[in-house]
């Protein structure tokens, strides 16, 4: 089980990417997560990630100042198509192999037309993307951060994922969203184990590395995930409470906790 460094939160807007790959790479990182990749020509972003060793893992399709996200809004169905070529296209050009498909807010359409739209606009994805070997994620965020959000509970996006009934398409879950929420994260994950192909691991407080002792229930997903055989990586999508390098601490206790088994903390990435 290896930890990602997410690119986009854990550093200040001011840091330069290349900078951003130097320093994860030195903290041992080998593979990253990018939220938005799209500012920059893809092989700008591609130099410094091979410069520096970095496998790109996940991005997600793009968002907007008028939306977050476009997969399930009925009458944006072709900047939808638009979007999630760019995003394919980028994937392609980084070697990243998911992406993370952005439904948007729902909360003001009717929940037949926007569900539809959804499944309509993800079998063009799918289609678009077979053969790539790349793999289609859709994730569950909280009400908190994104109110109207067109699905808070991973039980949601389980049933999507298994209406659609492709190996392709798969569930991100990500703990900060789940404590958020206030769901028993170990049965909340034990519950679409079976379709989960990517992890995430934020505090829930302040999105903050994460406070294992506060929040031991994450030790407890963590080894569920080990005895499971995840054989997926757990991204570290959260914004330090200082530096970058100071948050690294909670690696530790994972070693001590026999999640990470190597004498340094960078064992565990």
């Amino acid at each position: 089980m290896h930890f990602a460094a997410n690119l986009s939160l854990l550093f200040p807007d001011d840091v330069s990417f290349a900078e951003r790959c130097a320093r994860v790479a030195a903290q041992g990182f080998n593979h990253v997560e990018m939220l938005f990749p799209y500012d920059l020509h893809p092989q700008e972003y591609l130099l410094p990630l091979q410069d520096h060793g970095l496998q790109p893992l996940l991005i997600n399709t793009p968002i907007a100042d008028d939306h977050f996200g476009l997969a399930a809004l009925p009458n944006s169905k072709d900047r939808f198509k638009a979007d999630f070529d760019r995003a394919l296209h980028t994937a392609q050009s980084l070697g990243v192999p998911a992406i993370h498909v952005m439904a948007g807010i729902t909360q003001h359409l009717d929940a037949q037309h926007w569900q539809e739209t959804l499944q309509e606009n993800l079998l063009y994805a799918l289609a678009q993307a077979a053969g790539t070997g790349i793999t289609l994620q859709l994730e569950a965020l909280n009400r908190r951060d994104l109110p109207g959000y067109a699905y808070w509970n991973p039980a949601d996006v389980l049933a999507i994922v298994r209406q659609m009934n492709s190996p392709q398409l798969q569930l991100q879950f990500d703990f900060y969203h789940s404590l958020v929420e206030g769901l028993p994260l170990l049965e909340t994950l034990q519950s679409c184990r079976d379709v989960v192909s990517h992890v995430q691991i934020a505090d829930p407080t302040k999105r903050h590395e994460p406070n294992l002792q506060q929040y031991p229930e994450m030790l407890q997903a963590l080894q569920y995930l080990l005895n499971t055989q995840y054989r997926g990586s757990i991204g570290c999508e959260y914004k330090p409470a200082a530096k970058f390098e100071q948050g690294l601490k909670f690696l530790v206790i994972l070693q001590q906790a026999g999640l990470c088994t190597a004498p340094e903390h960078t064992s565990c990435i």
